[in-house]
């Protein structure tokens, strides 16, 4: 029987509600987990990490907050870690985390060796219930069917399809991270998952399956990295002309695609709920302009 992957959970050590909300969901499902302590942006040492954080012309396209910063160095840091490890691969999860009963099977699973088969490094276990399209209907090539998920869908992902609130990466991957830069300079989300930042990804080779096993709980739980970036006006901003440029040329490559039948829109749910149940709809909790946001689809 395989091992459980290691489980690590992002959390602030203000909250504390959020803390008990994920750690007893992860316990009545039988599993073990490890609470890493997250960077706060409240905490005033917290602007040393810009340093580490980096920046330079990407930054200037994707544009991060303090909370940004803060949010991305805790998981590079975790990556540090992550690299040590001997086999199989690791499960991150941030504490806005809503995991589905059929989450202790991919958790219980070896996940590892499908990953290192199909060659990926990263894959999203999420569900992010918000209105942007890139995130509710992403863009993927089916690789297959996970036969331990009640035969979820195992795409490559394709396009942009931005969060980290739960993913399992390999030692390997997280080691040619740390390898490659040696600053993340832009949002981990981006770091990692868009395709026209072109950071992690082509390193990542990342994956994605569907329907997902987590929910990004942001309907009851909220978002004040989020909030900082609406207040800040980089969630509504318009990209420099270099991304808008890089997302142009690969909208345009995703669109032969899929006329061609080699990629198509992956429509997302979560599994713990009947599809469409997780809809932010009018009874949802309000996320301030929400609808402003920007769509990123790549």
């Amino acid at each position: 029987m395989t091992k459980q992957l290691p489980i690590f959970v992002l959390n602030l050590d203000r909250a504390t509600d959020r803390w008990a909300a994920v750690s007893s969901r992860l316990t009545a499902l039988g599993l073990t987990f490890e609470r890493i302590r997250a960077h706060d942006r409240r905490d005033p040492a917290a602007e040393a990490l810009w340093a580490a954080f980096g920046g330079g012309d990407l930054a200037r396209d994707y544009p991060a907050t303090l909370g940004d910063v803060c949010c991305s160095q805790t998981h590079r840091e975790l990556w540090q870690r992550i690299a040590t490890l001997t086999t199989g691969a690791a499960i991150v999860l941030e504490d806005d985390a809503r995991p589905a009963p059929v989450f202790a099977a991919y958790a219980q699973a070896d996940l590892g060796a499908l990953m290192r088969a199909h060659g990926i490094g990263a894959l999203k276990l999420e569900h992010w219930p918000g209105g942007e399209r890139s995130r509710r209907f992403p863009m993927g090539r089916r690789l297959g069917a996970i036969d331990f998920a009640d035969d979820a869908g195992l795409y490559r992902q394709e396009a942009g399809f931005l969060g980290t609130c739960a993913y399992a990466i390999t030692p390997e991957a997280a080691g040619r991270l740390l390898a490659a830069h040696d600053r993340l300079n832009v949002p981990v989300d981006h770091y990692m998952f868009s395709r026209s930042a072109g950071l992690g990804f082509p390193i990542l080779r990342p994956a994605f399956v569907a329907p997902a096993p987590v929910l990004h709980d942001f309907p009851t739980l909220g978002s004040d990295i989020l909030n900082d970036r609406i207040a800040a006006g980089i969630a509504t901003h318009r990209p420099g002309w270099r991304r808008r440029l890089r997302e142009a040329i690969l909208r345009r490559q995703l669109a032969r695609q899929m006329r061609r039948g080699v990629v198509e829109r992956v429509e997302m749910h979560w599994a713990g709920e009947p599809e469409g149940a997780t809809d932010v709809g009018p009874n949802a909790p309000a996320m301030p302009a929400m609808a402003a946001i920007r769509k990123d689809p790549t």
